[in-house]
């Protein structure tokens, strides 16, 4: 004999359930804010930085066997005051058309509504009368996959290609290390960017990073206007 009561109890049950995971799942719904960098950025595009270093270094390639030279190059960047770009950013990249975007996230579940963090740099740095860079091109871990990193990469190059003080640049580099196969398909797939060809060697060009056996890779890209 079935036993109503018994389904409806379970009924409820799921259906407690359900709205809960449900609940829970819309209650921290991510809301993102891409905008030009403010001074109130700077700790958080360090934390950033070194977060990203730490885990290229330390934990995603060769375990870690060069994290005291990854360290040593966070220090140069992160606490350099005079020569560090991330120390210097309006001086660095807001000059001769430069730019620098950061992306900041939040959740609805925020009480205070306020920017929770940074969680994405990518910034423009002219470098030439005919050159400009592409520097610190950053997405969270928690936050990739979600188009954001594309998204500042095009709107950088579109402002080269517009700004009337990008006129007279013609390409754009970017550098990035070889074992970061992830970006470098990135920057050649989606954006057109190609080896940078050593002009001695023929070859493409690269340098040692950060005083390891790793190679550090460099791309370009031509500006058609």
């Amino acid at each position: 004999m079935i036993n109503f009561r018994s389904i409806i109890s379970l009924l409820h049950i799921i259906f407690a359930i359900l709205t809960s995971f449900t609940m829970s799942s819309s209650s921290k719904q991510p809301i993102y804010n891409l905008r030009r960098y403010q001074p109130s950025d700077k700790q958080g595009i360090k934390d950033l930085f070194t977060a990203n270093i730490v885990e290229e270094w330390g934990t995603r390639y060769h375990n870690g066997k060069y994290i005291d030279n990854a360290q040593r190059y966070i220090d140069s960047v992160v606490n350099e005051e005079d020569s560090s770009d991330m120390n210097n950013i309006e001086a660095t990249y807001f000059v001769d058309g430069g730019y620098f975007y950061v992306l900041t996230c939040r959740y609805t579940s925020d009480d205070n509504g306020e920017e929770c963090k940074v969680v994405g740099t990518c910034g423009l740095q002219r470098i030439s009368d005919t050159e400009a860079e592409l520097r610190r091109v950053c997405i969270s871990k928690d936050h990739r996959s979600k188009g954001w990193g594309s998204k500042m990469v095009k709107l950088l190059m579109d402002r080269v290609k517009t700004h009337e003080e990008m006129a007279n640049v013609n390409k754009v580099v970017v550098s990035t290390i070889e074992h970061s196969i992830d970006g470098i398909d990135f920057y050649k797939t989606k954006h057109g960017f190609v080896d940078t060809i050593d002009k001695e060697t023929g070859q493409p060009k690269t340098v040692k990073a950060h005083g390891t056996p790793i190679n550090e890779v460099f791309m370009e890209c031509k500006i058609d206007r």
